[in-house]
């Protein structure tokens, strides 16, 4: 392998593990793009990020293309979740509520004030959403068995098969929508890795 030239910085074995896979989704994938996904207003990731480092030009750094483009991802996995609560009657923000409740497992209860560090909304608007899931039955408010004054909201069995029926509905189309990507052997592996990476950078740093 020739050594690299003078004042370049050497290439981290990490990248050089992460290219063969870049090129194994290139094949798998195929084109990339339809006439659709370059539309100026409502095109796909690399539309945005070509704009983006258009405008900003030197300041357009890899870091900040980088999140402009896992936005743009966050904001196509959110489309694909509005339309399956669309489908069952709820909003985006109940299901995210109702999926905290079902992802810490048994007995499926919070405390309100940990609900409301969880969203970035006032103690009045949780209030008011929280009031309108117990009316359609689909949280309840529970004794805290820790605090003789304070209560629990705790998911009902008709709140959690609605969950359970959406992340159903969800890891079918994933799975067949992420089909190319899974065919990649490590792909996912790596995806994990670079993300918690990522996620880990952005995260405030212990005083």
């Amino acid at each position: 392998m020739p050594s690299n030239s003078k004042g370049k910085k050497p290439v981290h074995p990490a990248a050089d593990a992460v290219l063969p896979l870049l090129e194994a989704y290139a094949q798998v994938l195929g084109p990339k793009t339809a006439v659709a996904d370059q539309h100026p207003i409502w095109g796909n990731g690399d539309v945005l990020v070509d704009q983006w480092q258009r405008e900003l030009g030197s300041e357009g750094t890899d870091a900040v293309l980088m999140g402009i483009r896992i936005r743009r991802v966050g904001m196509v996995i959110d489309k694909l979740i509005i339309e399956q609560c669309t489908q069952h009657g709820i909003k985006h923000h109940e299901f995210i509520l109702l999926m905290a409740l079902r992802r810490i497992g048994e007995p499926y209860a919070l405390r309100p004030s940990d609900i409301l560090k969880m969203h970035s909304v006032t103690s009045g608007t949780a209030t008011y959403r929280l009031d309108q899931l117990v009316k359609r039955e689909l949280v309840t408010r529970v004794p805290d068995p820790k605090d003789r004054r304070g209560y629990l909201i705790g998911l009902t069995a008709q709140g959690k098969q609605i969950v359970d029926t959406i992340l159903e509905t969800l890891r079918q189309s994933f799975d067949a929508l992420l089909a190319p990507f899974g065919a990649v052997p490590g792909g996912f592996a790596a995806l994990e890795a670079g993300l918690q990476l990522f996620e880990s950078c952005l995260l405030p740093k212990p005083a």
